[in-house]
């Protein structure tokens, strides 16, 4: 029995600026196009990809000192990553990929050249993954979702007006807030309510 076979988790490929700096200083990387994740597999960088790339910030200094704004195209990226490709005046883009795509994007010579791939409209986890990117600073793109794109506005608004629901409602001071306070006394004023333990056994009428 596996321990984990029915909750499979996508998990990308590190990869450090200062190991990314190293190849385009050898010229294995052309860093005056965009940097895609073919491009890492193709030169050598990276000796596998499955699900994606994860650009993290350790050697910054070392791509600083190339003074070459780079661009990529690639799955997620630190904070500290973020901020010293876009000093340098670069960009990091984010594409949405299925896993067919993902295999087509890195070895397109095993598929046949008549048939074109179409990305599908990403599920709803996805699409909160991607905004979450987003909001890291992240240029994100993927396909139309009509249930968010276009309600995106009445989404945040309505999310909003529950919390304040929540906060103003009757009997709101009594609700428990996670996560929960653990300061001295945090409880020492609040009302508790009693449980009763359910019967063990249960007399069913005749």
């Amino acid at each position: 029995m596996k321990s984990n076979k029915f909750n499979i988790k996508q998990r990308h490929e590190q990869l450090n600026l200062g190991q990314l700096a190293y190849y385009i200083s050898c010229g294995k990387i052309d860093a005056s196009k965009t940097i895609t994740m073919r491009n890492l597999l193709e030169s050598g960088c990276l000796s596998k990809i499955k699900f994606g790339v994860k650009i993290l910030s350790k050697g910054a200094e070392k791509l600083s000192a190339l003074g070459k704004p780079i661009h990529l195209e690639i799955s997620d990226a630190s904070a500290g990553a973020i901020e010293t490709i876009r000093n340098t005046g670069g960009s990091i883009k984010v594409v949405y990929r299925t896993p067919l795509l993902m295999r087509y994007h890195l070895k397109p010579h095993k598929f046949q050249t008549h048939k074109e791939l179409k990305t599908p409209m990403p599920p709803q986890k996805r699409v909160i993954k991607l905004e979450k990117l987003r909001e890291k600073g992240l240029d994100v793109e993927y396909p139309r979702a009509p249930w968010y794109t276009d309600n995106k506005d009445a989404i945040l608004a309505e999310e909003k007006e529950r919390e304040r629901r929540i906060k103003e409602g009757q009997f709101a001071d009594i609700l428990p807030q996670l996560p929960a306070d653990r300061s001295a006394g945090s409880g020492k004023d609040r009302p508790r309510k009693e449980r009763q333990d359910l019967p063990r056994v249960y007399k069913f009428p005749l």
